[in-house]
């Protein structure tokens, strides 16, 4: 939708007034209905209305939210998102609230918070808990999770995926975070189990349409305050410990990390990236995996080639078809649904200019089914991977430039491991009747695009295959 433009000179006498000139920014197009009805659409079927809008309107479009009814640009060619990942802060910063929630439940500290040089201090202070040997420690800590959760599966019946991977990414993350044992995780996973309960639901959306810099007085606020009370006691309790080399969890590199100036970080900084990453760390990476259970049993031809190959690793064989189903489950089921960033600097993506003031959206979903990058982009093929990486702007599941997200090796590790660990022992199929048949379509769960049955499957023991009749021979 273009803006105003400035009147045409009047011409000549008896002659059609010139051309308008434009001199103002123009928007992509969108669709005409009201913004009431975008928000419905965007809440209860958002891939339907990202969809319907890249048919009609190309890789750009316009959608409009009430109450003020202000333009969200939403992009997905491979060139605008580059350019919006890669505009300067000065240009196009990420809103205030990281992760999808206000400052006052992450902190004001949080690298999801942060901009500019605080952003990039805090990120240089956190990446190396996520790559190299610290990231190689948590591999028995995510098999094991993974086990654990396996053992009281009902095996035979139809299963809910969906909470049972968000289970063993909790149980991961906290592990991760804070090194402790599992015992002692359990009043810390009860708080954040209940922070993230449907019956919130209200008292989120009322603090989003009311934001506000302090934390309310209702059941989010104080399942925070007890989050908070648990955080901070650990902190204080490894202060105390003179020696923290030997020990891998997050929490306790963040103490010892020191920054260019050799500042080290406070209790409050420490508190904020716990948070974040404990709130914000898990809930994604179980989607994946979720997502993936629901693709692979409704392509058997895939699901069996993954099989074998996850018999021939045993022998030494490699999981490049493994990291090809990750890469195009991430694809085609990308968990997170847009990046948004807020234009302050006029910002000019091809034809289009977006004025100081526009809210512009990378569509994650739209960029990775991009017609003019993949081929029958909304099947579900992992090949393609086999014979390609993921572009950096044109699978964007993570996000990108400097504010990818921090965490994505270790989502991904997660998600070989937790795949690789189930598929060994057990195997999916879907569920008897037309539903079972049916593709679960995406639906939003704290703003993560999860499935809308939770990836509902059937699991039972394996019988053994021909490459472990091939070992035991």
């Amino acid at each position: 939708m273009a803006t105003a433009a400035r009147s045409a000179p009047a011409g000549p006498p008896g002659k059609a007034p010139l051309r308008p000139v434009r001199d103002e920014p123009l928007l992509p197009p969108g669709p005409r209905m009201p913004p009431a009805l975008q928000t419905l659409a965007w809440s209860l079927a958002p891939t339907w209305l990202m969809d319907t809008c890249a048919r009609r309107f190309g890789d750009a479009f316009t959608l409009r939210f009430p109450p003020s009814g202000a333009p969200l640009v939403h992009l997905s060619d491979p060139q605008h998102v580059k350019a919006l990942l890669t505009a300067s802060e000065e240009v196009a910063p990420k809103p205030s609230g990281g992760a999808g929630a206000p400052v006052w439940v992450l902190g004001p500290s949080s690298v999801s918070v942060l901009t500019g040089q605080e952003h990039m201090r805090q990120r240089k202070l956190l990446l190396p808990s996520f790559h190299g040997d610290h990231l190689r420690k948590h591999e028995q800590l995510i098999v094991d999770a993974t086990r654990r959760a396996m053992a009281d599966w009902p095996l035979g019946q139809p299963m809910r995926m969906q909470p049972r991977s968000r289970r063993i990414t909790l149980e991961v993350i906290m592990g991760a975070v804070f090194g402790v044992e599992v015992e002692r995780m359990a009043e810390l996973r009860e708080i954040i189990v209940s922070l993230m309960e449907p019956k919130h639901l209200l008292a989120t959306v009322h603090t989003l349409l009311r934001p506000s810099e302090q934390r309310p007085n209702h059941s989010i606020g104080r399942g925070l305050d007890r989050l908070d009370e648990r955080i901070y006691a650990e902190i204080a309790s490894r202060r105390r410990q003179r020696d923290l080399e030997g020990r891998s969890d997050i929490m306790s590199l963040l103490l010892m990390a020191r920054d260019e100036q050799d500042v080290p970080m406070s209790d409050e900084e420490v508190r904020d990236e716990m948070v974040t990453l404990l709130l914000a760390g898990h809930e994604t990476t179980a989607t994946a995996v979720s997502w993936a259970i629901e693709r692979l049993v409704r392509h058997p031809d895939k699901l069996a080639r993954l099989l074998a190959e996850i018999d021939a690793q045993r022998q030494g064989g490699g999981e490049e078809y493994l990291a090809a189903v990750i890469n195009e489950t991430l694809r085609v089921r990308p968990p997170q649904g847009i990046v948004v960033r807020k234009v302050i600097g006029e910002l000019k993506l091809g034809r289009f200019v977006l004025a100081p003031g526009t809210t512009a959206a990378i569509s994650v979903y739209a960029t990775n089914r991009n017609p003019g990058v993949y081929e029958h982009p909304a099947a579900f093929e992992p090949e393609r991977f086999l014979e390609s990486t993921p572009g950096t702007y044109s699978w964007v599941p993570f996000g990108g430039g400097v504010r990818r997200c921090i965490g994505s090796q270790l989502a991904l590790l997660e998600a070989k491991l937790i795949l690789r660990t189930m598929l060994r022992e057990l195997e999916p199929q879907a569920p008897r009747g037309r539903r079972g048949r049916r593709d679960e379509r995406m639906r939003w769960s704290h703003r993560t695009l999860i499935p809308a049955r939770d990836a509902t499957v059937v699991w039972r023991r394996r019988s053994p295959r021909h490459g472990e009749q091939a070992a035991a021979a």
